[in-house]
This record gives structure tokens, sequence and C-alpha cells, in this order.
């Protein structure tokens, strides 16, 4: 093979494992996307898988987009079902360092995204570091859209979108230097978000909208000094408390993720994830206001990562406290997986054969609750497209698969048929249907430089802590679930619980300090 033609295949094989990802939760399943660092291309697993993510491993989807990205963006996005298709709205900096917002509609037959729009949201803020993280949120109808991104100072701050203000620089939710640029966003209501942040090299910082209109600024394991740490705290008045007693220490921390995630079960406790210098997942919860370290899995349910400090991305959804965690394994992107309240078997993310128009089934769940997806042993086989399809020379399909593409075609629009005749199949527990009112989709993407009206979110069926009465079953925020949000290993005949913390330090909702821990001197 020629030095051109292995030149050509790198740059439509999959990046590197240090690009970007993110990831969410649409209602129907998990949506996943990462950069090309290659090509620069910000690629998609496929849209219209239920349940089950798939992605191309010869090159993927790629997003069609007005402004083109900067090599080494941050990426964040969020999107939904709106009862007919999944819709996505995608951030990322372009080569002149603006924040780009995309939106997207899913193209349920062939699983790929269609451009709606794509807009420069940051011309208000006052500032932009190069390199930036980037969170996204969608609260609902109402509330609408949150972006955090960080200054040329690392401070944290928000752009936000409502349908009576479009985008608007809101300002910084934390004046607090940050280590490093890693950042993700969860909220349980419209008034109780979450933003979380490396600290330093020992902690990390968590930001925190209160019902008092002003954000609250904790660390953990070590606390902040003095009294409440606001985003009014000036960045030379904020310290830790070096002589506080600690519990624990964040293990294989370095400050230095190359990727940070938060979410939050229907108990309302807040789970931090990240990969540290050994190449292992880590989690820390916060319990009845309490931070804690959490046991480990093994290395069937959480395998290492490729490389230590690796990225990785955090799709979650409240009402099922189901959690999807996405980084590289073995050059592939490996699915872990919290469901059922049990730890399932990690897998890789099935290949999806991007020249194929037919639905993907979603995956069926067996009778143990984990679905069909290769082992960790039987991922490497999927190759994805055949050496003819990397060349994108057009090669004629076998009858056999002709006929799995006719079936899931009609395994598909008897789904959609009953759905819409009052069926629950898009219904499943977790989902997030939403009011009508997506945009109608542009017919051409708009050229560089235009910025046509921002994009109008639909109601995500959760302003104000309440979800929409059309989810059966959803049990109150407040409730715990069946094992009290506590987290299980798999097939054990002792199941593992959460790791015990001897001093406990309160969060205490009333008090005046705003520590949320204290952890262990270094």
């Amino acid at each position: 093979m020629g030095a051109l033609t292995l030149l050509a295949l790198a740059a439509t094989a999959i990046v590197p494992s240090e690009a970007a990802m993110a990831a969410w939760w649409t209602g129907i399943g998990p949506q996943v996307i990462l950069q090309n660092e290659t090509t620069g291309q910000i690629q998609y697993s496929i849209c219209n898988s239920n349940g089950q993510p798939f992605y191309s491993y010869t090159g993927g989807s790629a997003f069609s987009l007005s402004y083109k990205p900067k090599i080494g963006t941050a990426l964040a996005g969020t999107g939904y079902w709106d009862s007919t298709k999944t819709v996505a709205s995608i951030f990322y900096t372009d080569t002149d360092n603006n924040i780009i917002n995309g939106l997207f509609n899913c193209n349920m037959t062939t699983g790929l995204f269609q451009s709606v729009g794509s807009w420069i949201i940051s011309g208000q803020a006052p500032s932009i570091s190069t390199g930036t993280g980037l969170a996204a949120l969608l609260l609902g109808s109402t509330a609408g859209y949150r972006v955090y991104f960080h200054d040329q100072d690392m401070a944290v701050n928000e752009l936000a979108y409502t349908q009576a203000t479009n985008w608007v620089y809101t300002g910084v939710i934390s004046q607090d230097t940050q280590y490093s640029p890693a950042i993700h966003a969860a909220f349980s209501g419209t008034n109780n978000i979450s933003v979380v942040t490396p600290r330093d090299a020992h902690d990390i910082e968590v930001t925190r909208w209160n019902s008092d209109n002003s954000w609250h600024i904790t660390t953990l394991p070590r606390p902040l000094a003095g009294n409440l740490t606001t985003n009014g705290t000036a960045a030379t008045a904020i310290s830790l408390n070096n002589t506080a007693a600690t519990n624990f220490s964040l293990t294989a921390w370095t400050g230095k993720p190359g990727g940070l995630g938060i979410s939050i079960d229907q108990a309302n406790t807040r789970f931090l994830w990240y990969i540290g210098n050994d190449s292992s997942l880590y989690s820390v919860a916060n319990k009845n206001y309490v931070w804690s370290p959490q046991a480990n899995q093994s290395n069937a349910f959480w395998p290492l990562a490729d490389t230590p400090n690796a990225p990785l991305a955090v799709a979650s959804d409240l009402k099922s406290s189901m959690v999807r965690i996405y980084y590289m394994v073995k050059g592939q992107i490996a699915e872990v997986k919290f469901e059922n309240n049990v730890w399932q078997a990690w897998a890789t993310v099935p290949a999806a054969n991007n020249t194929d128009t037919s639905p993907i089934p979603s995956s069926t769940p067996d009778a143990g609750g984990s679905s069909s997806t290769p082992s960790a042993d039987s991922s490497s086989s999927n190759t994805g497209l055949s050496t003819g399809a990397k060349a994108g020379v057009g090669v004629g399909v076998s009858l056999g698969v002709i006929a799995l593409g006719l079936l899931g075609a009609g395994i598909f629009l008897f789904r959609r048929r009953q759905h819409r005749n009052g069926g629950d199949e898009y219904g499943t527990e977790g989902s997030v249907t939403l009011a009508g009112g997506a945009p109608t989709p542009s017919p051409s993407v708009p050229p560089y430089g235009t910025s046509p009206p921002p994009p109008h979110p639909a109601s995500a069926g959760h302003d104000n802590y309440m979800w929409e009465k059309g989810n059966k079953g959803m049990p109150p925020l407040a409730a715990a679930g069946p094992n009290d949000g506590q987290i299980h290993q798999l097939d054990s005949a002792n199941n593992p619980t959460e790791l015990y913390v001897p001093r406990p330090v309160y969060e205490m909702p009333g008090q005046t300090i705003s520590h949320e821990l204290v952890g262990d001197g270094h």
C-alpha cells in the first residue's frame, strides 16, 4: 500500500484517544460526538438508534458546519426526542476562537443529522480562553440553554439562551482560576445547577446555582477558607483551608484530566467522574451533603483507558438514575453502563455501516437487563466498513443485508406508528418526550459569517423541578431509588456498596458556610 493511501486512510480513521468527546441522553438513547483531530470534523454516533449508540470506525458521520472547528476544540452538546426525531444542539470553538452553536435534526431513516443552522453565540463575552473547556445544558422551554466556558483568566463564565433573550452573556460564575479546562455540568432543576472543574493538583471545584440567585463555590476534598464563597468573591480572596481535617484524597488525580463528568440520580446524589493518571475510572459522590469516594469496579465493568488522564464523556438520566460513560479502550469507544441499579459489563460501541440507509433497530435487553452488545473480548472484531467502502467505492450488498435493512425499516416504521397511536416504544424509562416547537430544517447550511436567529428550544419537560405529566411512573425527585442511590457491582454474591467515610463533614442546607466537604491534607 502506498504512502499516500496510508495517509488518506489515517485522515478518515477514528480520532486519537486524546480527542475531545461529549455525550448526552436524548430521551431514547445516548448521543456521542467527538472530533477527528486530523480532519477537524466533528463526528457523531448515528442519531436514529434506540437505547444503543452505533459509530462508524472508518471515518464516522460528520456534522455539516458553517464555521470550521478549531483543531483540538472542546466539545459540548445536548438534545432531545420531540416524538418524531432526535434533535442535537452542539457547541465548539471555531478557528477564530468564537463559541459556535450548531442545531441539527435527525433523519430517522438514514440516521444522519441535517443542519438547521450554525451561530456565533459568544459575541457578548468579554474574552474566551484559547484553551477553554465547554459544558452545555438544556433546562427546558422556559429556562432554555446554558453554556459554560473559560475566559482568558481561566475563570468560569456562562452564556444563556431563552426565547425572550436569545443568546446573552450572563457573567462569571466563579472567579477562581481553574487548573485545567476540563468542565461539565448537570442539573436537577432550573435552580439547582452544578458545574464541576479541576481546582488544583489535589482538589475539584463545584460551583452550584443557589436559590439566593448566586453561585456558591465549594471544593473537595479540601474546603475553601472563610465563609460563603460566591461568584461575587474576587479571585484574590479565594484560597483553600489547608489546616482543615480531611478524610480522603482523590485517587490518581493530577488536576489535569482529559475530561471531567457529573451525573445526578433520582435521589439527587451527585457523582463526579474522571480517569486518573493510572488510566482507571474513578468516582466521588455527594450524599446528604457529604462527599466520599465510591467503590471501584473490576475491569469487567470499568476497563482501563488507553491513556492516563484520558478524555471521557458522561450521559445520564436523572429520573432513571442511568449513567453511561464513554472513553477510548483499545482504540475504540468503550461504553460503561450503570442501569437498573447495577453496573453492566462494559462493551465497545458497536460499529455502524454509514452506507446503510435503513434504521438501526434498538438493542434488546435480555432477562438480566443488559443489552445485546459485543463483549469486551469480542469488541475488537468490529472493523466497520470494508476496504472498498473506506476508499469511497460503491460496493454491491448481498440479498441478506438488503433483507436485514428492510426488516429494520419495518421495525422502525412499526414502532413509530405504534408511538403515534399511543404506544410507548419510545417512552421507555428515562425518556424525555418534548413538546413541539422544534424549528423546521433549513434547505441549506448558512454560509460562513452569517448569524440567523438562534435556535428555538423545545420543552425539555423539567422546568421548575417537574417532569412532564406524560412521563408515567416518574418517582418524585426527592425519593430514593430501590437501593437508595447506592451503586452495586453486577453478578456478585456480596455486592459492594459505596465506601464508608468515618468523619463526615456536612454541607448543611441552612448554614452560612458553604463547604461541601473536607479531605485529607497534603
